[in-house]
């Protein structure tokens, strides 16, 4: 199933008893649940400017949701503003959700970093032992068959190559995403030119959007960067990868 990516707001399952609104005309309660959708799709925590809320409803609306408690109204007037009173409270605002995109942004990149250090010290092990074996049986050739081996100069620089780039190597490959092809799309579409360790982070957060893994991995991110380019530009920002 698609994950649903909607806003919602949230209210108290006695909502419809409370005092302020158990006496209040059927307007007046529905249009405070409106205000309320109103400012999660506009986000705006909750403030509305006098020419907007007055559009949205009316003068007398407006004047009773303002006179349903003597202290602790549903909605307060703050200058020309009309703002729902202690929205922070009961719906996600700005601020939270910055805050829980850089936690999940960290988390990814933590995660990411200690996957690619595993793989890495996964596979010098197994390079070790290869080589060993690799040792073993060149000492028990000719100086013909060492001649046709590769150089120790080459396998150097090969190994120098992976530790330079794990992400690459490593983390990318687990993932079964081509990064530069995926920085070439990044640049095209969005204008930005990452860093392949940032390119990675981007991929696995769009590939851990969806419950399954894609058959065609980099097809997929590909695909999503050209569908949603502003939402993954914001990713970026957000997470200080530029």
């Amino acid at each position: 199933m698609t994950k649903d990516e909607r806003l919602y707001m949230t209210f108290p399952n006695d909502f419809h008893r409370h005092p302020k609104l158990r006496n209040q005309p059927a307007e007046v309660k529905w249009a405070f649940v409106e205000m309320n959708g109103e400012a999660r799709i506009a986000d705006n925590d909750g403030r509305f400017s006098a020419e907007d809320a007055e559009f949205l409803w009316t003068p007398e609306i407006l004047a009773a949701l303002i006179a349903s408690h003597p202290v602790r109204p549903l909605v307060i007037r703050d200058g020309t503003d009309y703002v729902i009173r202690e929205y922070s409270k009961h719906q996600q605002t700005k601020a939270d959700r910055e805050a829980l995109t850089a936690k999940r942004a960290e988390a990814g990149r933590k995660g990411g970093l200690a996957k690619a250090q595993a793989s890495a010290s996964n596979g010098q092990a197994d390079g070790g032992k290869q080589k060993h074996s690799q040792s073993q049986s060149q000492s028990h050739q000719t100086s013909t068959h060492v001649s046709e081996s590769p150089s120790l100069d080459n396998r150097a620089s090969g190994a120098t190559d992976d530790q330079s780039e794990p992400y690459r190597s490593t983390l990318a490959s687990q993932y079964g995403i081509d990064v530069m092809r995926i920085r070439a799309h990044i640049v095209d579409k969005l204008g930005m030119a990452l860093e392949p360790p940032d390119v990675v982070n981007v991929s696995i957060w769009v590939l851990n959007k969806i419950k399954e893994p894609p058959r065609a991995p980099t097809k997929y991110v590909l695909g999503a960067i050209t569908r949603s380019p502003a939402e993954v530009q914001q990713y970026i920002h957000e997470s200080g990868l530029v």
